[in-house]
């Protein structure tokens, strides 16, 4: 009997956090019932009311019975005071003060146990999210900070809710490591699955503004399954509430965003970080300084991509017009909403024909200095086309090329570059294991195309770096360094780092031969500093500008097919030309001339390159400096040899 008894309490205090302090209530009035039966042992005799503790103001009755026994269960110092009473009454005095004594010890163990509690909750996010309308981060991963750090420098003023499965700990580290530029956001870290439907209702997605989900997991293909079963119960949640979030994600590999799509019934955008790393790396190997180009207008945090509606009086002039109507903003493109089934979705084009008619409805899509608004200079001018002009350029040939250590991207840099090929197109892969790297690729390749490729997969490792020579990486057009995450207890921009020195010793060792461009990919921004006095001509930051794009996409979706058109083969780029085409013979010049001057060519001007700084949307009243050695940024359609 006893031990089911105490079988019976001890599920009841571990099931139910309102029991302990129930039985301790209990426990306490058991207690004075008991000490009240001194009444019937003389509580009030003669004797016992000589002794200090021991009253009957209210004539020794219940009260003053109650109150006595109190007294002692309360405050076990006042068994001194019944000096002198009956020994019954000394008896059940000392009772009633030995059981406050392990009430109160009790009181005290489970108050600890609870503040303990709540402490370790805290710790690991156990909480239940009471708010609404807050930005809700799934999962966390090296772009975390990344993102966090472009809400501060928006100004987020919401919430920003972290539902994590990995350790809280390290996600406080990496918090700490950015708190000054973090500390004015509300960041509240939780762990618990992102694939779980309780865990996405405790962190109240329904009610979230805002909605990012990372890849959680380092396994491409585990990460990417969680990911779309976050993307699908969101989706349900969304449609049985009818909520507006801005939703985006992150998928690793290219092959499943179409299953994301498909989660989110293509009304989100879906970022596929392996095919936007090998399309900015294959951009970058056409344009040497792109990728500082693309870091400077999408992940510097200075400038933004806004919508400009058009003014009324202004319908059915032409694109051309108001772009140079606008002082201080790039004009990239128009926007329009359209609807379908019953769903209101954005449309986009960029760099529009500069004939383009606004229409009712037109936005224009710009971009502009953060702390900035769009100006008007003036009513729009008469329109004074001239027939379009062609701008003669040296494209890189991308027929041989060096590609240094294989990752999960390899495959998709391939395809890209077959992409960008004019013609026959050879690719050597030096890396470990080069066998099975070379059965991994083909397993993974479609045949499209394979006639005009040859592909040659060479053993390379850094612990035996002499064999890189017998490579000739002088011999090729341009050279890519991966990350190679592959070792864990290896930092990839360390390993990247060792093999620019030695590709550094090659050049100095053929200081008569031509090195090509090397384009790396790099983790940390911190890494490219050290990288300066390297071979490296340009260095893409995977994490950050993935993080930008992401960040920014979860507040204006319509960025889509801006990010998609920029960076897809054939469409529209960002094109860096050399400014002897825009200035003639002047070397001070007007911005509104040279964005003029890019109309002829059909493109939009974004800003200069002079002397290795960027200045990107320069108020067209203002007289900018050029000579033949700078160049001009521009929006263009793409241009192969």
């Amino acid at each position: 009997m006893f031990k089911k008894l105490s079988y019976f309490l001890f599920i009841l205090s571990t099931t139910n956090r309102i029991f302990p302090y129930l039985l301790i209530l209990g426990t306490t009035a058991l207690v004075i019932l008991v000490g009240m039966n001194a009444y019937f042992f003389g509580l009030f005799s003669s004797d016992a009311l000589e002794a200090e503790g021991i009253d009957n103001i209210f004539g020794g009755g219940i009260f003053d019975t109650l109150w006595w026994s109190m007294k002692h269960l309360l405050d076990p110092g006042a068994l001194s005071e019944n000096y002198g009473a009956p020994l019954p009454v000394l008896v059940f005095a000392l009772f009633n003060s030995v059981m406050g004594l392990i009430i109160t010890g009790a009181l005290i163990g489970f108050i600890v146990s609870a503040i303990q509690t709540t402490v370790d909750n805290a710790k690991v996010g156990a909480a239940t999210i009471q708010d609404s309308g807050h930005y809700l981060l799934l999962g966390w991963n090296r772009k975390g900070p990344a993102i966090l750090e472009l809400f501060a420098r928006l100004n987020v003023p919401k919430r920003i809710v972290i539902l994590t499965e990995h350790n809280l700990e390290q996600l406080r580290v990496d918090l700490r490591q950015n708190y000054r530029t973090l500390r004015n956001l509300k960041i509240l870290p939780v762990q618990g699955a992102i694939g779980s439907s309780s865990e996405l209702r405790r962190v109240a997605a329904s009610r979230a503004s805002h909605v990012l989900v990372l890849a959680e997991s380092k396994s491409a293909g585990q990460s990417d399954m969680t990911s779309i079963r976050a993307l699908t119960i969101l989706t349900a949640i969304g449609g049985r509430n009818e909520t507006n979030a801005n939703l985006v994600a992150e998928i690793v590999n290219k092959s499943n965003v179409e299953i994301a799509k498909v989660a989110t019934r293509a009304t989100h955008p879906i970022v596929s970080s392996s095919d936007f790393i090998s399309k900015t790396m294959a951009q970058c190997a056409r344009y040497p300084g792109y990728s500082m180009v693309y870091s400077e207008l999408f992940a510097s945090g200075d400038f933004v991509i806004d919508l400009f509606p058009v003014p009324l009086e202004m319908e059915g002039i032409l694109f051309s017009q108001i772009s140079d109507a606008l002082a201080n903003v790039a004009t990239l493109g128009i926007s329009w909403v359209v609807e379908k089934d019953g769903q209101k979705r954005r449309a986009s084009v960029l760099n529009p024909e500069p004939d383009y008619d606004l229409a009712e409805g037109d936005e224009l899509i710009v971009l502009r200095h953060q702390d900035e608004k769009p100006q008007l200079m003036s009513a729009p001018s008469a329109s004074n086309l001239n027939e379009k002009r062609t701008i003669a350029i040296n494209m890189p040939d991308l027929s041989k090329v060096l590609i240094i250590t294989a990752n999960q991207n390899l495959n998709l840099m391939v395809e890209e570059l077959m992409n960008h090929a004019a013609s026959n197109l050879e690719i050597v892969v030096a890396c470990q294991n080069s066998v099975e790297e070379e059965n991994s690729f083909w397993q993974k390749s479609s045949a499209d195309r394979i006639d005009r490729l040859s592909l040659k997969f060479v053993e390379f490792d850094l612990v035996e770096s002499s064999n890189l020579e017998g490579i000739a990486p002088q011999d090729f057009d341009v050279v890519f360094i991966t990350a190679d995450e592959s070792q864990e207890t290896i930092d990839a921009d360390s390993r990247t780092m060792l093999i620019l020195f030695l590709l550094q010793e090659l050049r100095s060792r053929n200081k008569d031969a031509i090195f090509p461009p090397v384009v790396v990919e790099l983790l940390n921004s911190e890494s490219r500093e050290l990288c300066e006095a390297t071979p490296m001509t340009d260095a893409v930051i995977s994490t950050e500008i993935l993080s930008t794009q992401l960040a920014q996409l979860v507040r204006d979706p319509y960025l889509e097919t801006l990010y998609n058109e920029l960076l897809n083969a054939g469409g529209i780029e960002i094109g860096i030309r050399e400014a002897v085409h825009f200035i003639s013979d002047e070397t001070k010049i007007s911005w509104e001339s040279i964005c003029q001057k890019g109309h002829e060519f059909h493109e939009v001007v974004l800003g200069y390159l002079r002397q290795g700084k960027i200045f990107v949307c320069p108020n067209k009243r203002s007289i900018v400096e050029l000579d033949n050695k700078d160049s001009v940024i521009v929006l263009a359609q793409q241009v192969y040899r």
